[in-house]
């Protein structure tokens, strides 16, 4: 057990040095408080107690206390002892509270009161290091149980993507940019980081109702008839039901954009017919994007349209199809989205499941 003396008093602070090595401590002596001070800040793993006279020029004993416990309760927690004279109540109810010290010794006392007193700081010591071990041990088994968590729920996602991909090949590269996009439109709309890594998790998954939907009507080449495309629409449902009823959070968010993406500003969309801000803020911001990268992809019955006409289409959509506010902050900053997109994109070929507390 390393102990810390501070005393001005070059005698007292020998014979206080002499017993406690006597007893089998490792001593440090400080001749003042600015001293001992510094060397807490400079070895602060170093000093278990720290028994400082009340007294002293510069700083005295009252002050260090108090400067200490600032310091070592984030870090190692130093036991104290402050020895004075002042032996009224109310300096020692001062020392304790302004001081904020473990114990109180009026001058002038037994060697072996003293002895006692720093054996007890020594178990107090102890016991507050093993618990802050336990609490350490504690921390570390509940970040890997949570990491594991994690792990498990991003492949369960991945595997839902996979499945997805197994079934429309050409919704690849689509899904991976709506999360792209999506999120980092969320960014500039001013979402928490929370929320906007949520949005990134989630959204690849807005079109996993078409795992139910027939390849006849999922992979025809051409125009849909007016049946087919009732199928179709049948996938914002299928996908809602696909994720509904999860405690965790990506999928909660992905069952709403699922269900929602496809409904209309205006209320003209499906499949409930939701219109303005009824409809889930996330869902407005897949919507915009989804349409956008749908039109520029290419697709088993035509061809990508050009940049300008997909602009031209978004443009056309504000307060139909598409919230006004998140359809103009796209077309305003669709040179910095697009330049983001291909950016990350290179840098992440994966869909991107890196996100934050993905708990209940």
């Amino acid at each position: 057990m390393r102990i810390l003396t501070a005393e001005d008093q070059e005698m007292a602070r020998f014979i206080l040095a002499r017993h406690l090595r006597g007893w089998g401590y490792e001593v440090i002596e400080a001749a003042n408080g600015r001293d001992a001070l510094e060397y807490i800040m400079e070895h602060p793993l170093s000093v278990d107690m720290l028994i400082t006279d009340w007294n002293m020029p510069g700083m005295n004993g009252l002050e260090l206390a108090h400067r200490v416990r600032e310091f070592s309760d984030a870090r190692q927690y130093i036991y104290v002892i402050l020895l004075t004279s002042r032996g009224e109540l109310q300096d020692m109810l001062k020392g304790f509270s302004e001081g904020r010290v473990d114990d109180y010794m009026a001058k002038p006392f037994e060697m072996m009161e003293l002895q006692m007193r720093v054996q007890v700081g020594c178990r107090l010591i102890l016991l507050e290091r093993t618990q802050r071990q336990h609490s350490i041990n504690l921390e570390a088994i509940v970040r890997r149980q949570t990491e594991a968590i994690r792990e498990t729920q991003g492949e369960i996602i991945s595997r839902l993507f996979s499945a997805l991909e197994s079934r429309d090949e050409e919704t690849s590269s689509h899904v991976r940019r709506i999360g792209i996009l999506s999120a980092y439109l969320g960014e500039l709309l001013g979402l928490p980081p929370a929320r906007v890594d949520l949005l990134k998790a989630a959204s690849p998954l807005h079109d996993i109702g078409k795992i139910g939907i027939p390849d006849n009507v999922l992979r025809k080449p051409g125009p849909l008839s007016a049946e087919e495309f009732s199928i179709i629409k049948q996938h914002t449902r299928i996908g809602e039901r696909i994720l509904a009823g999860s405690r965790n959070q990506v999928i909660q968010t992905a069952a709403v954009i699922a269900l929602s993406h496809h409904e209309n500003w205006d209320g003209s969309g499906y499949p409930q017919g939701l219109k303005g801000k009824d409809i889930p803020l996330e869902a407005r911001i897949v919507s915009v994007v989804d349409v956008y990268d749908a039109l520029l992809s290419d697709r088993i019955y035509r061809k990508g349209l050009p940049e300008d006409e997909v602009l031209s289409i978004i443009a056309k959509g504000k307060e139909s199809k598409f919230e006004p506010e998140i359809c103009a902050l796209f077309l305003d900053r669709y040179d910095q989205i697009r330049a983001h997109c291909r950016e990350q994109e290179t840098d992440n070929p994966l869909p991107v499941l890196e996100y934050g507390d993905m708990s209940a």
